[in-house]
């Protein structure tokens, strides 16, 4: 993805004029066309956001068993593929199976994904073999194999129930914060996964999420919280 200045300040959160410092001390990399800034997006994600890899993230196979998987250095963050419009407040699903067909909304998935009823499909068939309910008021659906013919590197959409919903989760609680993630291949899978486990470690980023009150909102905390892992393991 290519960001004009604007765009590169607004995601790191900082002023422009910190981003032509960084440009002009090496730090990133941008280019000029027409006299107008541009920056990879991608380059600048493995500057900022770099993925660890002694960090590991747990899946669980289809025995119900865990084990922790290594996963590559990818540094593409949570924030990077969630979008506003993919970012439902008012869930009015009262079951799985309509919480997940409500997440795989064709309007709202815009042509990303070539089958939304395969997708839909394959993350319900996940679900048969075990919730992917984390436990309190959390859940990551997400599909049983990965999605090649996705027109993005990976999609997350989040979803907010006021009144919960019965998901089947370990600790019995309903579940008000979804995570749906999908991506084209395992290894992006698999961070994606770390990345959210991550995430949803920080206590004040979970009691957070459900005070936001628009789309917007929801979206800058994942970025803060995202930025605020960085500085902290550059810090360590």
């Amino acid at each position: 993805m290519i960001l004009t200045l604007k765009e590169l300040a607004e995601y790191l959160r900082v002023n422009e004029r910190t981003i032509l410092r960084m440009e002009k001390s090496g730090k990133i990399k941008g280019t000029k066309i027409g006299g107008q800034w541009r920056f990879n997006g991608s380059q600048i994600d493995q500057i900022f956001f770099p993925a660890s890899q002694k960090e590991s993230a747990l899946e669980t196979d289809e025995e119900g068993s865990t084990s922790i998987i290594n996963h590559p250095q990818i540094g593409i963050p949570v924030s990077r593929v969630m979008s506003e419009d993919r970012i439902l407040l008012n869930l009015t699903s009262k079951t799985a199976e309509d919480a997940i067909k409500e997440l795989t909304d064709t309007r709202m998935l815009n042509g990303l994904v070539l089958d939304v009823s395969d997708l839909r499909e394959k993350c319900l068939q996940r679900e048969k073999v075990l919730s992917t309910g984390v436990g309190e008021g959390i859940a990551i659906p997400h599909p049983r194999d990965p999605i090649p013919t996705l027109r993005s590197s990976a999609v997350v959409v989040y979803g907010y129930s006021k009144d919960g919903i019965d998901f089947n989760a370990p600790d019995h609680k309903k579940v008000h914060m979804f995570f749906l993630v999908c991506s084209q291949n395992i290894e992006l899978h698999l961070h994606l996964m770390g990345c959210m486990a991550r995430l949803l470690k920080s206590q004040e980023f979970v009691d957070a999420l459900p005070k936001c009150k628009n789309n917007a909102d929801v979206l800058k905390l994942v970025m803060e919280q995202e930025r605020k892992e960085f500085l902290n393991r550059d810090e360590q």
